[in-house]
């Protein structure tokens, strides 16, 4: 089959410019000189390291965002152009699985009830096999007795109901439909069942407001971070 999707033109290659390394080598090689921070003048070099770096961290942040917003539009687009044509073929493909799935349960009911029925007929032979043999006197008796239901067990067997009807290509297998009624319930009794994690932004804030967070171990720390003030741009 021909390919169903195509696309224009779409960038495979992506640099950092020479600039940007050095920019990022000199400051990591300013910083590297720093071993500790014992008194003021300490802090003040430690802390225009930290503003140099992170100058290139942010300046990156921001490249990589804006070289990857068309790729995302990119996806996205392409995302929706694949899920608009196949609509119509898993409404559809969806639809026929009921039906099928519908006729599969009623085989397999259908094949259920004839080996039930097939048991119950197995049965009576044992038991009437049973009744004649009780009544036998001799050894020639059993084994005549026994040949003959031997015989009907036989040919009963012989006579059972197909399988389940198959299609070729088709596959039939178990499954279930889940709907989830109650999600905090699953979770409680089946945590294993369900995905979670924390949002530690809403975390920080509820510690903030003085709410105790049940199920955090939570403990205030000094945080040295800096703020930029212009930014040269770092051509990535």
């Amino acid at each position: 089959m021909a390919t169903l999707m195509v696309i224009d033109r779409v960038g495979t290659q992506v640099s950092i410019s020479p600039d940007a390394y050095d920019a990022r080598d000199l400051a990591l090689s300013k910083s590297a000189l720093i071993g500790k921070v014992a008194n003021a003048a300490d802090q003040k070099v430690a802390v225009e390291a930290q503003a140099e770096i992170y100058k290139i961290v942010c300046e990156v942040e921001k490249a990589r965002k804006s070289v990857k917003q068309p790729v995302l539009d990119l996806g996205r687009r392409i995302d929706e152009v694949a899920r608009d044509f196949r609509q119509e073929c898993d409404e559809e493909l969806g639809r026929l699985a009921r039906l099928l799935g519908d006729f599969q349960q009623l085989e397999a009911a259908r094949v259920r009830a004839a080996e039930q029925a097939k048991n119950d007929r197995l049965s009576h032979i044992e038991k009437d096999r049973a009744a004649e043999l009780s009544q036998a006197t001799s050894h020639e008796q059993v084994d005549e007795i026994n040949a003959r239901y031997n015989d009907k067990a036989a040919l009963l067997e012989s006579q059972t109901a197909d399988g389940a009807a198959r299609a070729q290509g088709q596959v039939v297998k178990p499954d279930w439909e889940v709907t989830v009624t109650d999600v905090w319930l699953l979770a409680k009794s089946h945590p294993g069942c369900v995905k979670i994690e924390p949002r530690i932004s809403e975390i920080k804030s509820l510690l903030n407001n003085g709410v105790k967070v049940a199920g955090v171990n939570a403990v205030r720390i000094q945080k040295s971070g800096v703020r930029l003030k212009a930014v040269k741009t770092v051509e990535i």
